[in-house]
């Protein structure tokens, strides 16, 4: 399976401007200057791999920035490796800032922020969940915004060609053909990472507020998903579960705001399926009562839920995180 997204067809500049910003919204937020023309040149194009996803890419110049907001409303956890083919950019995290050419790779934990200006660029991506990385490996957060260039060692090189080849085959490459290329380049992914050596800025707790928010979003039908599930089924204390979330308002309005976003989608038909009554939607997703979820969702989008049809697709894409999300969160 791929998504082909190809914003340089769109024969007009402003709507192909917006489209990148939307093709890219998934994984980072883009910035583009008003003056800054998006050649017909850019491309994205991912491959759904199972295990993990691979593409290519072809980017304007732009700022890119991944936010704290972000991070906590997808809670994904998982590493991008991308070697950078052509172009230039600055990387800034953890407070430090370095600057990556063509022919490195550079590292992004998409569970930690991070903010980017780069020339117009183009680049290989393979982005692997963290539980693939061997434990053995360690703490891999430190990796975060590193770069090192393709042929640093013999192991690095081998990443390298192998990501280069991969661009030329996975097209036309089997099903299971694919299925045995994830496995090796997972494999290869695990080997460039034999030794991290750099000491840890990243906090623990970020992996076990990714956990919750995986399990929250599971459980949104359940009347039961409060703080009371959440202290038992992971162990911690009010107190901790409070600071994991005090940035989202507070777990209650972190799980209100999944359930309305995921009855956002059903309404606005990106979910399938036969058309359902507004109470059973409310009920699907949480709220006990038709009334509340009126009530909870109106306040929130301004509109009352039995007015959403597909012109409010876009939104429900951009809040769920659209085809390409997905994808992600499956792996």
């Amino acid at each position: 399976m791929n998504i082909d997204q190809q914003p340089g067809n769109i024969q007009d500049a402003a709507k192909r401007k917006q489209a990148w910003r939307d093709a890219i919204s998934p994984v980072f937020h883009a910035y583009i200057d008003d003056d800054v023309e998006v050649s017909p040149n850019v491309q994205m194009k991912n491959y759904n791999l199972q295990r993990c996803l691979f593409g290519f890419l072809t980017a304007p110049q732009q700022r890119i920035e991944r936010s704290t907001q972000q991070i906590s409303q997808q809670g994904v956890d998982h590493l991008l490796l991308r070697i950078y083919l052509s172009g230039k950019a600055s990387l800034r995290r953890n407070g430090s800032e370095i600057d990556v050419e063509a022919g490195r790779f550079t590292v992004f934990d998409l569970s930690q922020t991070m903010v980017s200006d780069a020339t117009e660029v183009s680049s290989i991506n393979l982005l692997i969940p963290r539980r693939s990385f061997e434990r053995r490996l360690g703490d891999l957060s430190p990796q975060h915004g590193t770069s090192f260039r393709f042929d640093a060692n013999p192991i690095t090189r081998l990443m390298s060609d192998h990501l280069r080849s991969l661009s030329h085959c996975i097209e036309t490459a089997t099903a299971d053909q694919q299925d045995s290329l994830s496995i090796a380049t997972i494999a290869l992914a695990n080997a460039v990472f034999t030794d991290p050596t750099r000491d840890s800025p990243y906090e623990r707790e970020t992996i076990l507020g990714i956990s919750i928010r995986q399990f929250i979003e599971a459980d949104l039908y359940s009347f039961d998903l409060g703080t009371e599930k959440l202290t038992a089924r992971f162990g911690i204390s009010r107190t901790a579960l409070y600071g994991l979330f005090e940035q989202d308002g507070g777990i209650a309005t972190y799980i209100r705001d999944r359930r309305l976003s995921r009855a956002m989608r059903i309404l606005a038909g990106l979910e399938g399926g036969p058309k359902r009554l507004i109470s059973t939607i409310g009920y699907e997703c949480g709220f006990e009562t038709e009334k509340m979820f009126s009530r909870a969702f109106t306040r929130k989008y301004g509109i009352n839920p039995s007015m959403v049809d597909a012109t409010y697709r876009t939104q429900a894409r951009y809040e769920h995180g659209a085809t390409l999300m997905s994808w992600i969160k499956e792996l």
